[in-house]
């Protein structure tokens, strides 16, 4: 996939039912100047909820997700422990949406920068590529998010940043 600019990028969730990632690792999407709230809420499908994992980058996913069973999202998961340096101890579930920093402490969001999408997108194309090239680890892997097998998944992400 070409990386291109992108205000945001929308990484799906696992396919609950094929139990593979989804062909498209990311699409990128225009930032709404305001009403992003309900913006984020309906790209997510519920409270969104904004995590740092990047100094310049916001993964926002869904406040909810765990408690109402979304899908895992081994590619955001990937992404963030790529950014984070360190695998990360819970899941990521739904999908994931990626902006850039909040404005002005009023609930807003920044496009991604235009460099740190290009590498975004290559990252999160990396991770999809891992995780499609290495699917027999996806039973272990909501079970097991310290197993040893998941590094290379981070290792892989990390170099395409």
């Amino acid at each position: 996939m070409t990386a291109s600019p992108a205000a945001a990028l929308f990484i799906p969730a696992l396919d609950a039912q094929a139990r593979i990632t989804p062909h498209t690792p990311y699409t990128s999407l225009t930032l709404p100047a305001d009403r992003q709230y309900g913006w984020r809420m309906a790209q997510l499908g519920g409270l969104p909820e904004a995590t740092y994992y990047h100094p310049d980058a916001v993964l926002h996913v869904h406040g909810k997700g765990l408690a109402q069973r979304l899908p895992v999202n081994p590619v955001a998961w990937t992404l963030a422990s790529a950014w984070r340096g360190a695998q990360l101890p819970y899941l990521l579930v739904g999908p994931a949406l990626i902006t850039g920093t909040e404005n002005r402490h009023d609930g807003s969001f920044a496009a991604l920068p235009a460099p740190l999408a290009a590498q975004t997108q290559n990252a999160i194309a990396a991770a999809t590529a891992w995780w499609r090239d290495n699917h027999l680890h996806l039973p272990l892997w909501p079970f097991s998010l310290d197993s040893a097998a998941f590094a290379p998944a981070i290792t892989a992400t990390r170099n395409a940043l």
